[in-house]
């Protein structure tokens, strides 16, 4: 019989007892759970479900943020033959409720405060939740008409009681329902087997080596099937260990603590670092300043970059702990500049594609098969192919079992010979690599005939050193606008420099000067491309697109439908300018 997520790691925690499977911050300081320790806490916390009365199939849903709890509630859920539901902690409360209510969860597990009084405003409206699972909440006497648990209450019953399952899961059950991003419509509720999921971490594991020394630092949200995959079942079926971050914020702090060997993030992320790494250089005298400019042009294979490594480039892979073996980027595209930027310093990110109805990995690049503004090559049992209008299609034992309770969009999404419309469009060159242009459903279609994909742009001018962030319209206009998030520390090192005045942000962004300096840095960023494709407005916001306000999925993706309601006056008003 073709093993489950759970034997997997239950399996790997008997192999390697004392070894650390998962580290977390505890007062201040790092501290280790063992393989032994997790795999006593799977079996405790599976008796508490089957004495709350849980059977298979049901689906139990988690509300937290990345902690060694949200892994036993993970596992233990699935020992039992239920299916686990995760929800992003970044959701609002409408959004939870819909989750809530589409997949029919009967329990709930949450991490704080701030996700019970989501729940509060929702709890009501879910009629299939019976009870809620609390880890640290600061007043757990609210009005709420669902009984609430304490997690470690729950994990000492369930060690009294010693319930075992009567159900043995099998490979091809569903082992979870992931909820997709959800960029335009309705999140919908993907359904993945353990045999899902396991081809996929194999397959992976065959492509890119790891080792049961490594250590990954994870940030990404767990409730995303990149992290859970890649993050999270891949280092823990190789007996590796795994450290959660406090933030992203605390990001630098956490890279000098745990030095991991592995990382897997997003293009945001590394935007974020490119951007404290700049800082820092700034703050440098004119000569340190000058000097990191120089050593960037320098031919990686000549001395000179030998010199600038052992002066400045080191120095910067130590802030990321020293130790970074491989760096992984998906969820959306990687900015060719971004990607030079961080090899040139010493930092290979390997990009690779994937959706939530392939579990998630279709292909990666590697050591020895890179090929720059690809996604890589697929991986090995995963089949892509190109139709004539250049959509992506994939088939392998990583394809999804269907949406939940959806029979017609699963329909539409997969044809009769198992080939899954991803609804991306791209290319394959003459070695394999896949190339990804954008969404079909994000191409934007000029009034005047012609089709802009504006990821492109949009990546062309989040590289400029004075754009954050940015959005662009067109779609049945006849030109193209754009929605543009100044990167504001450089920004203000422009207008000291220029000795420009001002009382506020708001009165800033609307000084003609600056107006002047984001046209010429905008019409310098594409000034490549074709002239449907050059930006002929745009509006600079102070406030960056957030995930808390909807604004970004999980993986900082943009939610162009809210932005655009968001933002919708603005860009009339671009549109009525003769």
């Amino acid at each position: 019989m073709k093993p489950t997520i759970h034997q997997t790691i239950i399996e790997v925690a008997q192999k390697y007892p004392n070894k650390i499977a998962l580290y977390y911050k505890k007062g201040g300081s790092y501290v280790g759970i063992t393989y032994k320790e997790l795999r006593r806490q799977i079996f405790n916390f599976s008796s508490t479900l089957l004495g709350l009365g849980v059977e298979r199939g049901d689906r139990v849903a988690i509300l937290s943020s990345n902690r060694p709890e949200w892994v036993v509630s993970d596992l233990s859920i699935m020992n039992i033959g239920a299916v686990v539901v995760p929800v992003h902690v970044t959701l609002s409360p409408k959004l939870i409720q819909h989750i809530l209510n589409d997949s029919g969860s009967r329990i709930l597990i949450i991490n704080n405060q701030l996700q019970l009084n989501k729940v509060l405003l929702i709890e009501k409206e879910v009629p299939s939740l019976k009870k809620i699972i609390y880890m640290d909440i600061d007043n757990p006497d609210v009005p709420i008409s669902k009984p609430l648990l304490f997690w470690e209450d729950c994990i000492k019953i369930g060690k009294k009681q010693g319930l075992t399952p009567k159900y043995e899961p099998h490979h091809n059950d569903i082992a979870t329902i992931v909820y997709t991003s959800g960029t335009t419509d309705n999140p919908k509720g993907v359904m993945l087997s353990h045999y899902n999921i396991l081809s996929n971490v194999r397959a992976a594991i065959d492509y890119i080596p790891i080792f049961n020394k490594d250590i990954f630092l994870s940030f990404l949200p767990l409730s995303h099937i990149l992290e859970r995959t890649t993050g999270y079942y891949a280092p823990l079926s190789r007996g590796c260990s795994i450290a959660y971050a406090e933030n992203i914020k605390t990001l630098p702090q956490n890279f000098k603590e745990i030095r991991p060997t592995i990382l897997i993030s997003v293009p945001r992320i590394f935007e974020k670092l490119f951007d404290a790494i700049w800082e820092r250089v700034k703050k440098g005298n004119k000569h340190t300043r000058e000097f990191f400019v120089w050593a960037l042009k320098q031919d990686s294979r000549g001395w000179k970059h030998w010199i600038s490594d052992i002066i400045i480039f080191r120095k910067i892979r130590r802030s990321m702990g020293g130790r970074l073996r491989l760096t992984f980027s998906g969820g959306a595209t990687l900015n060719p500049k971004l990607a030079k930027f961080y090899d040139r310093i010493g930092i290979k990110i390997y990009e690779g594609y994937g959706l939530t109805e392939t579990s998630p990995v279709v292909s990666v690049n590697r050591e020895g098969k890179k090929r720059l503004g690809s996604v890589g090559q697929p991986l090995m049992g995963v089949d892509v192919k190109i139709t004539p209008d250049k959509e992506i299609l994939v088939r392998g034992p990583n394809i999804m079992k269907g949406y939940f309770q959806k029979e017609g969009a699963t329909n539409q999404a997969l044809d009769e010979y198992g080939w899954f419309h991803t609804g991306d469009q791209g290319f394959i060159d003459s070695e394999g690599f896949l190339f990804v242009i954008g969404r079909s459903k994000d191409m934007l279609c000029l009034s005047t005939g012609k089709n802009v994909w504006p990821e492109v742009v949009e990546n062309a001018l989040n590289g400029d050193r004075y754009i954050a962030q940015s959005m662009i319209i067109g779609n049945k206009r006849p030109y193209l606008t754009a929605v543009v998030i100044p990167r504001i520390i450089e920004l203000k090192d422009y207008v000291k420099e220029k000795h420009i005045t001002y009382d506020d942000l708001d009165e800033l962004l609307e000084k003609p000067e600056i107006i002047q300096l984001y046209r010429e840095r905008i019409d310098r960023a594409t000034q490549d491309f074709a002239i449907n494709e050059k930006i002929v407005r745009f509006v600079l916001i102070k406030n960056e697109f957030q995930q808390k306000k909807d604004e970004l999925t999980p993986t900082l993706k943009l939610r162009r439908e809210v932005i655009f309601h968001k933002y919708e006056k603005e860009i009339e008003k671009m549109y009525q300018k003769s």
